[in-house]
């Protein structure tokens, strides 16, 4: 399919987030642009973000997320709805005990907690029913996809499915066709949530509509073979890596790299961590691991405002170890690599989670491209791939003493482990090669 055949062609890629960030859904929409697509990239508006942005060869449109029915679910019955409105407006002080004690009487709590997974194990027609916020993703995105018209909907993670399905069954009625593709980020089973609902809803999401898709795609071979021995799929799964560019771009004045940023010696060790932090993410191994390792620097390159984070600056103080602890707000998805390239090693400290286990995750690219060493958890896959190429080192998850070895075997020999990184490395993991398989996927649905 040529470039012109392609321009009568509309995908709208879906997100249930803001789009900001997140590379994959960023990098697809603009790899199939730049094959000819017509692309929209459907998000949530979801913070200080526009409306409307236009991406290098894509629009993305951004809709008010509506959360009125999960809301209704966590707001506590009357009477407690009315005095935990009082406390938050006379008393700041108490607020907080207040508000755990009134949120004890939630429908949530009380009933939907415990009856869902019941019912949902019973039968998938109470799939909307328990898990509200599908049917707040319907008010949020539903009409919106109808305006939209698209003739491909590339839905991004499994939340999205029933968002595609949907509608692509109300245009079958209008005589319209839609092909839709399922594009799964990560194995819905070994994914670790708060809410024990959620896990239920999003397996039994996937189930109950992974056959009705017209096209399959994920992140690793293991989540394909896994996907495949979960569902019985005829059709193996494609693969598309989320890999950096090939090329990564020249520093920039303004964005500069993370030593620049915060002012550290070449001289100095500075390991470096990016992306989201949450406590499966086993942050704290690095902070614990610094006082093992004096002169040693460690960075974060996450979200300032996050409570984890504010909880990780806390225990460094106490550790007396504060003033080699740093956060840097996240940098556009291009420059991940360009920015943290001076420092010492980039860290994946995870702990042991099924979805862990089974793919090298983005930043493990990122660093890779960023050509610096990487230091890993003895995560299955990740482990096996750096013991195999010997671009780095690997510690027992949640180990602080080991890791803290790892950093100073690093900061000697940081050559050894940066010669293992070759250019048939950084070619096999690139984004040119994974956004050729993209675009022939969307090409065979287009063809249908």
């Amino acid at each position: 399919m040529n470039s012109e055949q392609r321009s009568a062609i509309h995908i709208v890629s879906i997100v249930t987030n803001n789009a900001v960030g997140d590379s994959r859904v960023l990098k697809s929409a603009e790899t199939l642009g730049a094959a000819g697509y017509r692309v929209t990239l459907l998000a949530g508006r979801i913070g200080s973000v526009p409306a409307e942005e236009e991406g290098k060869n894509f629009m993305i449109n951004r809709v008010p997320v509506i959360a009125t029915e999960m809301t209704h679910r966590v707001r506590p019955i009357f009477p407690f709805n009315r005095i935990l409105d009082l406390s938050n407006r006379y008393l700041p002080r108490g607020k907080r005990f207040v508000r755990y004690g009134c949120k004890l009487f939630t429908p949530d709590l009380l009933f939907w907690r415990w009856a869902s997974p019941i019912m949902l194990k019973s039968s998938a027609k109470f799939l909307y029913l328990c898990w509200p916020s599908l049917r707040d993703g319907e008010k949020t995105f539903g009409k919106k996809i109808d305006e939209l018209q698209p003739d491909i909907i590339h839905a991004n993670d499994c939340d999205t499915l029933g968002l595609a399905l949907r509608a692509k069954r109300r245009a079958s009625f209008r005589g319209r066709s839609i092909a839709v593709l399922y594009d799964a980020h990560e194995y819905v089973q070994g994914v670790h949530r708060k809410h024990p609902t959620w896990q239920v809803a999003m397996t039994l999401l996937e189930s109950t509509s992974i056959k009705n898709v017209n096209s399959v795609m994920t992140v690793s071979e293991t989540i394909a073979g896994m996907l495949v021995s979960d569902y019985e799929l005829t059709r193996r799964p494609s693969v598309v890596l989320n890999a950096p560019r090939r090329q990564q771009p020249p520093i920039d004045q303004d964005l500069s790299t993370i030593r620049t940023k915060i002012g550290l010696g070449a001289e100095i060790p500075l390991h470096v961590y990016v992306g989201a932090a949450a406590p499966q993410r086993g942050l704290d191994a690095m902070v614990k691991a610094l006082p093992k390792v004096p002169g040693h620097h460690i960075a974060f390159v996450v979200n300032p405002s996050n409570q984890y984070v504010k909880k990780l600056q806390t225990q460094a103080e106490l550790l007396g170890v504060a003033d080699r602890v740093h956060i840097h707000p996240y940098v556009p998805e291009w420059y991940v690599s360009t920015f943290v390239s001076d420092a010492t090693s980039g860290v994946i400290p995870i702990l042991h989670h099924p979805n862990h286990e089974i793919s090298l995750v983005t930043k493990y690219f990122e660093y890779l491209h960023a050509h610096i060493p990487i230091i890993v958890s003895d995560v299955k896959t990740m482990a096996e791939e750096v013991l195999l190429q010997g671009n780095g080192l690997v510690f027992t998850a949640d180990n602080f003493e080991e890791l803290a070895k790892c950093f100073e075997e690093m900061a000697v020999n940081r050559t050894k482990y940066l010669g293992a990184i070759s250019e048939t490395m950084l070619d096999e993991y690139s984004w040119e090669l994974q956004g050729d398989k993209l675009v022939s996927a969307h090409d065979e649905l287009a063809s249908l």
